[in-house]
């Protein structure tokens, strides 16, 4: 072992002790002359001279010139060298970057402690001049703690780690990983990849390069599940009944593995009590279905879960959802008196069979448009009706209110003129847009919301749909046509007037005058044009953990299920509170977006700041389910494609590598605290002997003399 030190320009300091002692040792008294012009009345004293003076209290002086040298030596920073140190300085330390899973399949039996434990090894394996740094992942990836060589810093972020409720996407962390690396001025770079190596995480396509010479090391910790139950998916049929509306849950169960049927308990919870269990026999490796008793909705943000008994994966057990009583669209479709009796039925179909129930329907044959039509309601269609001029000025009242209106126009289809400014356009007669051959949309607007959906390939195709008649219409100008046949003729105009929406259609919704109810995208076509003509956007019993969610746009809040946010509280400039699953305050910006990362399953509550409302606005969140297929991805195959090919040499790092290793050494020992603990320790006793000994000092007495 050798001593040696990190700046020894400081030890010219020791030469402060030398200087004050020669300089007291070394110095003379000088003798005055003084003149007097007379000596007669002066009484001669013989002068005595010391040509040195010496030294009293030798311990003093030493206590103080070893405070002075351990002063000098402390600024000096020195340090300890050993031949264990120097071997390491041949290959250098290293960055090691430890990237941890917590994702919710890294709960499977003890698969997250034994991850916890081997992280914990790493950190003890460190060396003395090894810098490293703790990331956790899942969808993204969290840097707790980066490039330290503090070890308890490293344990302290280590115990506060615990499994998530996202899924596996080693894409952001080994991209953190190869930043960290880049970065260090270290020469030799280690990651270490803590994890089940879910198969799904990995694409191939992440673009990860590690740093040439760093090395991947994997470790496995993938637990065991013989069987998986999971509540894949719950629908929630709503039906309107005196008023109130009633739901029926639907909840699908998979099974993955195990062997012959099993029964399993699936239990419907309602804010947080047991409503109902029904057992259902599954499969091995298959699905079953459940339907409880249908239960009357009449709170907002009512909280639901429906679960099956815990098997080793606990965070697809359970599936949970917000329903609200009037999240479903009221659509009311008042059929013309000289239509056929089927005229409304593919409308009707197609409306009933939409994702959770998301419309509830009322049809009613007559030409005249009544009160009842349009109360509650906030789509109207008026499906080949002959209107009066009385009936025209409700349905103008109603859109002006915010109401939408849908105008199908058909074979008997009139307009009253006094009511004319309502529609975009002039109707006009029946034409046959390709001479009895059937003419096809040749045009489709997909800036518009009802198309957009329409616009990715093979997401529908309307070429398909043949028209053999259609109502002729001349747009308005301040009219927007979406949809024209193949002759240029308009087929779906949109118009607007107060608050809502007017759409026109120019065929029928049946196969009277075209085929189009018997083309796969005639479903999604027409829940969409009445979804925008409701303004309402689509309301999810669920969003999915890893969703962001921008509290501060009303729009965004809606999809969430709150129909009102004047109604929660939730105006602009008021600052929400947010209570995680777990009860924590989830902490928000005071100005400006306020998005909230949803990163654990289950119940966000959102409240105004300072208020307790009755009943809070929810957000119910679940995991992705890809997670649960527990597919092994080879962490060979993953290494190999990260790392640097065999022979990459890294550049040289910047700055000195011996010197960074001798500063990392020197922060470890630290020998320059207690060098000062002591020299200040030596200086107080320095004070308290030197004080004691004045005391004991005798003061000779005046000397008086007679004349």
């Amino acid at each position: 072992m050798s001593l040696t030190f990190l700046v020894p320009l400081f030890l010219l300091g020791l030469a402060g002790i030398v200087i004050p002692v020669v300089l007291h040792l070394t110095r003379r008294r000088r003798r005055n002359v003084v003149l007097f012009p007379s000596l007669v009345f002066l009484r001669k004293v013989p002068f005595q001279e010391q040509s040195r003076r010496r030294v009293e209290h030798w311990l003093l002086l030493a206590l103080r010139a070893l405070a002075l040298g351990l002063l000098a030596v402390a600024f000096a920073r020195p340090l300890f060298q050993n031949g264990s140190v120097a071997a390491a300085g041949g290959s250098g330390p290293r960055e090691v970057v430890v990237l941890l899973d917590q994702s919710y399949s890294m709960g499977v039996g003890d698969a997250f402690a034994r991850a916890v434990a081997a992280a914990g090894h790493v950190f003890d394996g460190l060396g003395p001049l090894d810098r490293a740094s703790l990331v956790t992942f899942s969808r993204g990836a969290r840097v707790l703690v980066r490039s330290t060589t503090d070890p308890t810093r490293l344990r302290s972020a280590l115990d506060t780690v615990r499994v998530g409720s996202g899924v596996t996407r080693f894409g952001p962390a080994l991209k953190v990983a190869e930043t960290i690396l880049e970065e260090s001025r270290l020469p030799s770079g280690d990651v270490v990849l803590i994890s089940d190596f879910q198969k799904n995480g990995w694409t191939g396509n992440e673009d990860v390069h590690l740093p040439a010479g760093a090395k991947l090391t994997p470790v496995d910790v993938a637990g065991t599940l013989d069987e998986n139950v999971q509540v894949a998916d719950v629908t929630l049929a709503r039906q309107a009944l005196s008023g109130r509306e009633r739901v029926t849950p639907t909840a699908r169960i998979v099974r993955q593995g195990g062997r012959g049927p099993r029964q399993v308990p699936v239990t419907l919870e309602l804010e947080g009590q047991t409503v109902q269990t029904r057992t259902v026999p599954v499969p091995a490796d298959g699905a079953a279905s459940v339907t409880f008793a249908p239960f009357t909705l009449s709170l907002p943000h009512t909280r639901g879960a429906v679960s099956v008994p815990d098997d080793g994966l606990a965070a697809d057990d359970a599936r949970y959802f917000v329903a609200s009583p009037g999240s479903a669209i009221p659509v009311s479709v008042l059929e013309g008196s000289r239509t056929g009796r089927n005229a409304s039925l593919y409308l009707r179909e197609a409306l009933d069979i939409s994702p959770d129930d998301r419309f509830t329907v009322r049809v009613r044959r007559s030409d005249e448009v009544r009160g009842e039509d349009l109360s509650g309601a906030a789509v109207l269609v008026l499906n080949d009706t002959r209107l009066d001029g009385a009936s025209a000025q409700r349905v103008s009242r109603f859109v002006e209110a915010g109401g939408g209106v849908l105008v199908v126009l058909g074979q008997e289809a009139s307009w009253p003129a006094s009511a004319a400014d309502i529609l975009p356009g002039t109707v006009g007669g029946v034409q046959d847009p390709a001479e009895g051959q059937g003419g096809r949309l040749g045009f489709l607007d997909h800036d518009s919301p009802i198309f957009e959906v329409f616009a990715r390939p093979r997401s529908g195709d309307f070429t398909a749909a043949r028209f053999f008649r259609a109502r002729a219409f001349q747009p308005a100008d301040s009219a927007r046509v979406l949809a024209r046949y193949d002759d240029g003729t308009p087929a779906l105009v949109e118009g607007y007037r107060g608050k809502g929406t007017v759409l026109v259609w120019t065929s029928t919704l049946d196969q009277f005058w075209n085929d189009l109810a018997l083309q796969p995208v005639f479903l999604p076509f027409v829940q969409r044009m009445l979804e925008y003509l409701s303004g309402r956007g689509q309301v999810v019993p669920w969003l999915t953990a890893g969703q962001v969610l921008n509290l501060a746009d009303p729009k965004a809040l809606e999809s969430a299920g709150l129909s009102s946010p004047k109604e929660a509280g939730l105006e602009p400039g008021v600052v929400p509170i947010v209570l995680s699953p777990s009860g924590s305050v989830v902490p928000l910006p005071k100005e400006g977006p306020r998005y909230l990362t949803l990163e654990d399953r289950g119940f966000y509550t959102v409240r105004p700041e300072g208020v307790e409302p009755t009943r809070p606005f929810v957000i119910a969140v679940n995991v992705d389910l890809s997670e649960s297929k527990l597919e092994h991805l080879d962490p060979a195959e993953l290494a190999a494609r990260v790392t640097a090919p065999a022979g990459a040499v890294r550049a040289p790092p910047s700055g000195n590598a011996a010197e960074l290793r001798r500063e990392d050494l020197e922060k470890r020992q630290s020998a320059w605290r207690y060098l000062l603990y002591a020299a200040f320790g030596l200086l107080l006793l320095d004070t308290a002997l030197s004080n004691w000994m004045s005391r004991r000092r005798k003061v000779p007495g005046p000397v008086v003399s007679r004349s």
